[in-house]
């Protein structure tokens, strides 16, 4: 049963898969992107402010934004990224974003520039057709386990 006597629903399971979910999350960053977390967390800063602008004319389907990550072209007119305000928004040392900014950049993971700011760079499409696909997969799996143990029907009626 998917309930206690109390009628309280399970939480174990639900816990359980989501902090496996993260480990694996965290394990794949390191094995397969060979980056450490707050290098990968900065790079996420910087895809999200991608999205962002991205967003701005209207929502967008996977292909869409498959196109648009793996065909980066230079937008003037977008709101610059700078080593401060990624450091502000992950609340790190301005020297430390600084440091693994420019590391992601040999990688060509990310591009920056005093004009333009950061940006993401032209071997971030590799992260997203693989590492992205297959983190989507993970979720998709995450959630099923979710809705079997009746953990997501729990989630989604917190509000209530």
């Amino acid at each position: 049963s998917n309930e206690t006597a109390k009628g309280e629903p399970i939480f174990s399971k639900g816990l359980y898969h989501w902090i496996m979910f993260v480990i694996d999350f965290y394990s794949r960053v390191r094995s397969t992107l060979k980056m450490d977390i707050e290098s990968f967390v900065i790079l996420q800063v910087v895809v999200s402010h991608n999205l962002y602008e991205l967003n701005k004319t209207g929502s967008k389907t996977y292909s869409e934004v498959e196109y648009e990550i793996t065909n980066i072209r230079e937008n003037n007119k977008n709101r610059k990224l700078t080593f401060a305000s990624i450091a502000e928004v992950l609340q790190l040392p301005r020297e430390t974003v600084r440091r693994k900014v420019i590391a992601l950049s040999k990688k060509d993971i990310l591009t920056f520039n005093t004009y333009g700011g950061i940006k993401l760079g032209p071997s971030y499409k590799t992260i997203y057709k693989e590492f992205v696909s297959q983190t989507i997969l993970d979720l998709s799996s995450l959630i099923k386990k979710w809705e079997k143990s009746g953990a997501l029907k729990t989630l989604l009626e917190l509000d209530k």
